[in-house]
């Protein structure tokens, strides 16, 4: 795990964050919304884009317009429904190819083995 922390500004404090520890960002308007496993919340005005440049990582994945999830909180995919179960229960829709989301995630996780073609059958 890496040590290095982001900065998030608001308007009376600082926050010093491991990346690592965030569950999924959601955008809202100009601002984001930082979700964490515990349910903490942190409300920042950064979009999600340059977010998203800041944690320079792969394991944060732009699944859709509205949301950047980190990969290694990801519990269940259901093809179906076209959404996401995080660790902490939050359903989050991908608008992305479930092929192009299994590429994503197999980038540097063991998560998905060879033969992740027949998970994409319905």
């Amino acid at each position: 795990m890496s040590f290095e922390k982001i900065i998030i500004s608001q308007q009376n404090r600082i926050h010093f964050i491991k990346p690592e520890e965030i569950v999924f960002c959601r955008s809202d308007n100009c601002y984001t919304n930082i979700h964490f496993l515990e349910g903490k919340q942190i409300l920042t005005v950064k979009s999600l884009t340059k977010l998203h440049k800041e944690l320079l990582s792969v394991d944060f994945l732009r699944v859709n317009q509205s949301f950047v999830i980190n990969r290694r909180f990801i519990q269940s995919i259901d093809k179906k429904k076209r959404s996401i179960e995080m660790e902490n229960g939050v359903l989050i829709p991908f608008t992305v190819s479930l092929k192009d989301l299994l590429l994503l995630i197999e980038k540097g996780t063991s998560l998905i083995t060879s033969g992740f073609e027949d998970l994409m059958e319905v």
